[in-house]
């Protein structure tokens, strides 16, 4: 098993993340970006070498020969609230994988829905967003280097579009102030191509919040972690497919890195952008561990919550306020893990303790006039009231044994759509997991809250549902969850409640129902044919990218009314 070389922690500065620049010119009334996927050498840390990487890189449109990225991840891409963003994507990857040895590993077990013949297909999921299904980014909609294109791609505007591109359309409308972001989604190789880099930030500004006093500018820093090993040359080494979780952490690109900070409030907005690891955070100031506020998840703000630790799943985010002026200056605050396997709670994997530190040696540049977390007047987060007839749905994490395949209801992704939600309604998911390990569940399309949680009987349930499944999925004979419960509902997680949210933690033995509201996007008035027409396909997932590659994902369809039955 290849291991990252030992490393000298702190000793790099953290990368700021670049910002992409709009064209307004190009779609009235949009933000018009050009976004290229390429490979380019990276540096991870001082002691290793340059490796190849993937990342996103956006045209400049005042300075077309220096286009804006890294090399590894993407630019952020910065959104207006109810302003219309169009992206067109493009793909001038190599034909040959980063990972080569792993893709043709996966083309002799091969499902038939892999491309034949190639090595490299992207596609890119806006992740979070309310968005019509034709520019969500859905594993079949994958295009290549080559022009070779998916059974389910689609493209805005296809006189401006050549055949290694994809034009997409994001209305930004109905969504609060909020960090989403933006990474592949092509079937089968997900887990690969985000591996390799292919991931971003994407903000999403209303200009009333210049009235809450946040931190901002320099002082408002996106953060965008993950784990990651690597040979002793410094290029990637993709080992997940022999061990759960890499060893080394990497923020912005950089593993073990460092930031200057002042002392004084700070906002932090952190995505857990691994592939499979969930982390428990805190900051430990030497003696005593620097409390922080939550005052934001995934999909928005909610109410400031004082935390001295919490956890984050694969592809969730949370927007923080941590106070370095709480320390003496001269202090390191390590950004720790703890109490956290890879697979939370039953999982194994190399233990990461260390993330990066914020070193408050930076002078006070001036006073802040930021408002005390405490004190913020943010959005209220208004509740989702479930009714005694609000309609619910179940969904069975299933896997017959260790090793095999996971599945929703022992359905494989591909078979067809058998959810039908009629638009406009209001829905309670049941997510069920009999299994040892929590899964990060993303719903595409929607903003939803966490209802409650309650325990059952795994076992027995796992024997009995087994049992139904090799009957044939018949109508009759299902297990009934109710007779499984073993205890009450419980709330959210305090950093769940009353939050809007796109990624759920669906923990072992316990059933999680979340509760969604279901629209559709309109049309942006600039480009024929973005708006949404029904029915309208979207997906369901883990987030576990190597859990959503090995099946553990169903697509349901929203429509204008359910047939009978």
């Amino acid at each position: 098993m290849t291991k990252t070389p030992p490393l000298e922690k702190y000793v790099d500065p953290l990368p700021r993340l670049m910002t992409a620049v709009p064209d307004r010119s190009v779609y009235r009334g949009a933000e018009y970006y050009e976004l290229t996927m390429l490979q380019r050498p990276w540096q991870f840390h001082r002691d290793l070498g340059a490796g190849a990487v993937w990342g996103y890189w956006a045209k400049n449109p005042s300075d077309p020969g220096n286009p804006i990225g890294m090399g590894y991840l993407g630019p952020t891409v910065v959104a207006t609230k109810d302003c219309p963003t169009v992206v067109k994507y493009r793909t001038e990857l190599p034909t040959t994988h980063l990972f080569q040895d792993r893709v043709d590993t996966l083309h002799k077990e091969s499902p038939d829905h892999l491309p034949k013949g190639l090595s490299v297909w992207n596609v890119v999921h806006h992740h979070g967003g309310f968005t019509p299904p034709q520019s969500d980014g859905l594993p079949l909609q994958w295009f290549s280097s080559q022009g070779v294109h998916g059974e389910g791609y689609a493209t805005l505007d296809p006189e401006r579009t050549a055949p290694n591109e994809a034009i997409y359309g994001y209305t930004n409308h109905e969504q609060t102030s909020c960090m989403l972001w933006y990474h592949d989604h092509a079937i089968g190789i997900t887990s690969l191509n985000v591996y390799a880099g292919l991931a971003g930030a994407y903000l999403i500004r209303d200009p009333a919040d210049k009235r809450l006093g946040l931190p901002e500018g320099e002082f408002e820093v996106p953060l965008i972690l993950a784990d990651r090993t690597f040979h002793s040359d410094g290029s990637l080494a993709y080992t997940l497919a022999q061990v759960d979780g890499a060893d080394t952490p990497v923020v912005n690109g950089k593993a073990y890195p460092f930031l200057a900070v002042q002392p004084r409030r700070y906002r932090l907005r952190i995505l857990n952008a691994s592939n499979s690891r969930i982390w428990r955070l805190r900051f430990n100031a030497g003696t005593k561990t620097l409390p922080f506020w939550l005052i934001g998840t995934d999909d928005g703000f909610r109410s400031p919550l004082r935390l001295e630790n919490i956890l984050i799943g694969s592809a969730e985010r949370i927007d923080l306020i941590v106070d370095f002026s709480r320390v003496p200056p001269g202090t390191n605050v390590t950004l720790e893990n703890f109490d956290a396997p890879v697979h939370f709670a039953d999982g194994n994997g190399p233990k990461i303790p260390e993330i990066m530190q914020f070193q408050v040696t930076e002078r006070l540049s001036g006073a802040s006039w930021t408002t005390p977390p405490e004190a913020l007047s943010l959005p209220p987060v208004v509740p989702i009231r479930p009714t005694p007839q609000t309609p619910r749905r179940q969904f069975v994490i299933y896997q017959p044994s260790v090793n095999e395949t996971l599945t929703f209801n022992a359905l494989p992704f591909m078979a067809p759509s058998d959810d039908f939600v009629k638009v406009g309604s209001t829905e309670i998911w049941e997510y069920i997991n009999p299994q040892r390990d929590a899964h990060p569940v993303h719903v595409h399309l929607v903003n939803f809250q966490v209802l409650d949680r309650q325990p059952f009987d795994a076992t027995a349930f796992q024997t009995d549902y087994e049992k139904w499944v090799a009957q044939g999925l018949p109508p009759v004979g299902k297990p009934v969850l109710a007779d499984y419960f073993t205890g009450p509902p419980t709330p959210p997680d305090p950093d769940e409640a009353l939050s809007y949210k796109d990624t759920v933690r669906v923990y072992s033995g316990m059933v999680t129902r979340i509760i969604q509201s279901f629209d559709v996007p309109g049309t942006i008035a600039s480009i024929p044919g973005s708006g949404t027409e029904l029915p309208a396909t979207y997906i369901h997932h883990c987030h576990i990218l190597e859990h959503e590659c090995d099946d553990l994902m169903r697509p349901w369809t929203i429509v204008q009314e359910p047939e009978a039955g």
